[in-house]
């Protein structure tokens, strides 16, 4: 009967201890469940601020990416503009420059074609004036000579009164045609005399190519009162 009773003991006891246990294991079982969940939930939480802080990155990435593919198309943009503006600046310049080369090889040429025209007329003159001494009888060139003489005296040396003299000219030179005559050489005298109001030495040279007339050298002035003179102011006046 005691073991019996024993026995009874033992397995409410040990019933007793499986309840407990029971208990407890269900306890720390709800609390490890509520644990989990709790974890699971911040996981969740934490996945889903990563998610929204990758969307964020990914938005301003995008945004970046757009605010820089908008720079470089700006800068592009640009860089043509001036690009053009440079290259319509240099086509300018370029069309300014030859535009400035065209016109100074056209003065050259004409410059040219003038030195040309001006040899050729002054050779011309010259040529004229030896067909004129070469071709005319030695009479004929005196006569007009003579008559170009008067005339010169007449009126030719009006001009002498008027010009500033160098005050220590002591010679005139005359270079004429002909040899001046005895008379023609003491009126040209007293005319120069009167006309710078001093003596002078008048110095005479001979140079068949005046054709008719004379030349007056008073210093560094030269008073051209030449037929051959005459017939280049002509010339240049055609």
């Amino acid at each position: 009967m005691l073991i019996v009773s024993m026995v009874v003991m033992m397995v409410v006891i040990f019933g007793g201890l499986i309840l407990v246990l029971r208990k407890v294991l269900s306890q720390n079982v709800s609390l490890a469940t509520r644990h989990l969940e709790e974890l699971n939930d911040d996981y969740a939480k934490k996945e889903a601020d990563l998610k929204r802080q990758l969307e964020d990155v990914r938005q301003k990435a995008e945004e970046i990416i757009r605010k820089a593919q908008e720079e470089a198309a700006q800068v592009k943009a640009q860089l043509m503009k001036d690009a053009e503006a440079q290259k319509a600046k240099l086509l300018q310049e370029t069309h300014t420059r030859a535009g400035e080369l065209m016109q100074q090889a056209d003065k050259s040429r004409q410059l040219l074609l003038d030195d040309i025209k001006d040899r050729i007329a002054r050779e011309a003159v010259d040529k004229a004036c030896e067909l004129i001494h070469d071709t005319l009888p030695e009479q004929f060139k005196l006569k007009v000579h003579e008559h170009w003489i008067e005339e010169l005296m007449d009126s030719g040396l009006e001009q002498l009164e008027r010009l500033k003299i160098p005050e220590d000219v002591k010679e005139v030179k005359i270079t004429a045609a002909f040899a001046l005559e005895e008379n023609q050489r003491r009126n040209l005298t007293r005319k120069l005399k009167d006309a710078l109001n001093k003596d002078i030495t008048l110095k005479e040279e001979i140079d068949p190519r005046v054709v008719a007339g004379f030349i007056i050298h008073i210093g560094s002035l030269v008073l051209d009162g030449s037929l051959k003179n005459k017939i280049q102011e002509r010339a240049r006046n055609v």
